[in-house]
């Protein structure tokens, strides 16, 4: 199986909780992560030049991005514009809801583009997210 960029796309209040899905990357060969939470080039005001390096530097070289899903990740205006980038660029999407957590499934993620916290199928459900691009 190729590789596949993975994109993470999370609230800033499940840091926490993004941490053990963000662990993974540890035990599972096939998946390379870009999280630009901990980028310090993106620790700027600017939100034109914030949104043009998640655009160029994580976005596009992702194949997939993977939406963690907490209690106000719908809530969350970052993630709505990931979502819409990612989905501009035609990157295939995927809903993860992290572990214990009951939010609304933001807008742009298809409803059975939506998984709950099963750490065994995730390599399998991105792999299947990429073939199902919208």
């Amino acid at each position: 199986m190729l590789k596949r960029r993975i994109f993470i796309s999370f609230d800033h209040d499940d840091t926490d909780k993004v941490n053990g899905f963000l662990g993974l990357r540890n035990i599972i060969d096939n998946l390379e992560f870009y999280n630009h939470k901990l980028d310090h080039r993106i620790n700027s005001t600017d939100v034109n030049y914030v949104k043009q390096v998640i655009r160029d530097d994580y976005i596009n070289p992702a194949s997939v991005t993977v939406v963690l899903i907490g209690n106000r990740t719908a809530n969350s205006g970052w993630v709505q514009w990931e979502i819409e980038e990612s989905k501009r660029q035609g990157k295939g999407i995927l809903g993860i809801r992290l572990k214990d957590t009951y939010g609304t499934v933001p807008t742009g993620i298809p409803q059975n583009h939506v998984g709950d916290w099963q750490p065994d199928n995730f390599v399998g459900w991105i792999e299947w997210a990429f073939q199902n691009k919208e």
